[in-house]
C-alpha cells in the first residue's frame, strides 16, 4: 500500500470515526484522512448537546456490547468517565406503567383477570395453531411467539408509531433482529425464576454511560484523530461523488462554498439512498428507482429542562397508547449515579416522535412541538403542570431509521450489488448499509472496514456483522495488520 493515500470518510458518527480511529491507530506509513459531516458536532446519531447544564443525546443511547474489542475501545477512550448505570425501562399503556421485562404480578394486578385470561388463551392458541407458520411480517412473527393479545398490548402501537407502517407491512426480519432470543416462555421464566444468566439482550439490567452524554466518546475520538493529522470538516455536506471505471475518484462538498477532494479510497455512512443519488455520473434508471423505493423514518426529539430531580425513576419509558403521539420519554438524570442525580436541581427530559418529512408533525415549528410534548407529558402524568418546564429545544434528524417494510429486500439487493462494483469503496454504519443497528455494531463496521483497507482486500464481510456485533470475533482479534 503506497504511503500518503487520500482516504475520504463521509460521516463523523460511530462508524466513520471508528474507521478513522482504526486507520490512524494501525497505519504506520502515513495517510491523509478527511472526514466530512453535515452536523455542527461529531457523533452522528450518537452525538450529544449540552443545555442548561444537562447533556441530551439524539434519543437515549447506551454503551452495551458483547464484543470485547468494542468494549475495550470504549474503556480505553473514556477511562474513568465510563460508568455503570442501572437500567429501568417500562411501558406506558392505558394510563398505567408496566415493568419491562414483564413481571407477572405487575401484569396480573394492572391488567386485571379478564385481560390475563385473554393473554393466556391467545398464547395457547398461537402454540396450537401457529407454530408451523413461517412468518413473513412483524405481526405474524410476534403473534406466533407471544399470542395476538400480548402483541396488541405491548408491540403493535409502539412499533407503528416508530415506523409509520402497519405491522402487517413490516418485514419479519425486524422481529428477528430486534427481539432476538425473547419469547413468551422466556419472559415467564425470567419473571418467575429470575433466570438472568441467559437473558435476552433487550432485557439487560445494567449498561455503561458517561456523565457527559454519549457524544463525549466521539469528541474524544475526534481529538485523537485531529492529533494524528486527520481532518474533520463539520457543517459540511457531501453533494457529489465522482467515479470512473468502477472507481471513486473524488467527492464534492459544500460548507458555504463548494470544493472537491480527490480520494484514493472512500468510506461512506451517508444514507444509502442519498449516496446513490449523489453519484456522478448517475446510475441507470433501474438503480435510481430502487433508491427511491427504500425509505428511512425521520426522528424528532423535544428536549426539555424541568424543575426537580426526581420526576420518575426510569431511564426511558415506551409509550404504547394510541391517544398520545409521543413514542418514548427519557429522563437523562437517571443515566447518572444517584450521588450525581441528587445534586441536580432540574431534570433533562426528552420526548421522541417519529415522522416522515411529508407529515404535519415534521413540519411543525419548534414551539408547536415543545407545546405538544409538554401537553402530552402532563396528560400522561410524567409532570403535573406545564409550569414545571423551564426551557427546551428541538432536534430533527432526517433519515434516522431504515425501514424494513415488506419487499424492501429486492430494492436493497439491487443497490448493494451495484455499489459492490466500486473497488475503493466501503459502505459503513446504519445509514450507509441501510441496516438498523446499535452503536456498537456501527462502530465495529467502521473498524472492520478500515482493516479491510489496511489489508488491501475485503477480508471481513461487514454486511454479516450481526445485531450483537459478534461477527468473526476470533478472526478480528487475530487481525495481522500493523500493531497498535
Amino acid at each position: 500500500m503506497a504511503s500518503k493515500k487520500k482516504v475520504g470518510i463521509i460521516g463523523a458518527g460511530p462508524s466513520g470515526l471508528g474507521a478513522a480511529y482504526e486507520l490512524l491507530t494501525r497505519n504506520k506509513n502515513g495517510l491523509s484522512v478527511f472526514i466530512y459531516d453535515k452536523n455542527d458536532i461529531v457523533g452522528g446519531l450518537a452525538r450529544s448537546y449540552k443545555f442548561h447544564g444537562h447533556y441530551f443525546d439524539i434519543g437515549p443511547h447506551r454503551f452495551f456490547t458483547k464484543n470485547d474489542q468494542v468494549l475495550n475501545l470504549w474503556k480505553k477512550i473514556l477511562k474513568k468517565d465510563f460508568i455503570k448505570v442501572n437500567r429501568l425501562t417500562r411501558i406506558y399503556y392505558k394510563n398505567k406503567i408496566f415493568y419491562y421485562p414483564i413481571r407477572i404480578r405487575d401484569v396480573l394486578v394492572k391488567l386485571g383477570p379478564k385481560a390475563d385470561l385473554e393473554i393466556l388463551a391467545s398464547f395457547i392458541n398461537s402454540k396450537l395453531f401457529l407454530q408451523n407458520q413461517n412468518p413473513k411480517t412483524f405481526e405474524q412473527a410476534i403473534t406466533k411467539d407471544f399470542g395476538r393479545r400480548l402483541y396488541r398490548i405491548f408491540f403493535k402501537t409502539y412499533s407503528e408509531k416508530v415506523w409509520g407502517i402497519s405491522c402487517d407491512q413490516i418485514s419479519a426480519k425486524w422481529a428477528s433482529q430486534r427481539i432476538k432470543n425473547l419469547n413468551f416462555i422466556g419472559v415467564l421464566k425470567t419473571a418467575v425464576l429470575g433466570d438472568r444468566a441467559k437473558r435476552a439482550k433487550s432485557l439487560v439490567e445494567k449498561f455503561h454511560y458517561t456523565t457527559r452524554g454519549t457524544g463525549f466518546l466521539y469528541i474524544k475520538m475526534a481529538q485523537f484523530i485531529n492529533n494524528r493529522q486527520g481532518k474533520i470538516y463539520l457543517n459540511t455536506a457531501v453533494t457529489k461523488i465522482h467515479h470512473q471505471k468502477n472507481t471513486i475518484t473524488s467527492i464534492q462538498y459544500s460548507n458555504g462554498k463548494t470544493d472537491t477532494q480527490e480520494v484514493d479510497y472512500l468510506f461512506s455512512s451517508m444514507p444509502l439512498t442519498d449516496f446513490i443519488k449523489s453519484l456522478d455520473p448517475k446510475p441507470d434508471n433501474k438503480i435510481l428507482q430502487a433508491a427511491n423505493k427504500l425509505i428511512y423514518r425521520d426522528h424528532i426529539t423535544v428536549n426539555l429542562v424541568a424543575k426537580g430531580n426526581n420526576l420518575f425513576p426510569d431511564n426511558w419509558v415506551y409509550i404504547h397508547s394510541n391517544d398520545l403521539q409521543m413514542a418514548r420519554v427519557t429522563n437523562y438524570n437517571n443515566f447518572y449515579p444517584p450521588s450525581v442525580n441528587k445534586k441536580m436541581k432540574t431534570s433533562a427530559i426528552a420526548v421522541e416522535y417519529f415522522a416522515f418529512k411529508k407529515d404535519r408533525l415534521w413540519k411543525m415549528s419548534d414551539k408547536e412541538l415543545i407545546d405538544l410534548a409538554v401537553a402530552e407529558l402532563v396528560q400522561a402524568k410524567f409532570i403535573n403542570s406545564e409550569k414545571e418546564i423551564i426551557d427546551g429545544f428541538v432536534l430533527k434528524e432526517a433519515d434516522s431509521y431504515p425501514a424494513y417494510y415488506m419487499g424492501y429486500e429486492k430494492s436493497f439487493d439491487l443497490l448493494k450489488n451495484y455499489v459492490e462494483r466500486f473497488g475503493n469503496l466501503q459502505l459503513i454504519g446504519r445509514g450507509g448499509m441501510y441496516k438498523y443497528d446499535n452503536m456498537d455494531h456501527a462502530l465495529f463496521s467502521g473498524m472492520l472496514a478500515a482493516r479491510n483497507f489496511l489489508l488491501g482486500q475485503k477480508k471481513y464481510d461487514i454486511w454479516a456483522i450481526n445485531e450483537d456485533a459478534e461477527y468473526l470475533e476470533e478472526q478480528a482479534v487475530k487481525f495481522d495488520g500493523t500493531d497498535d
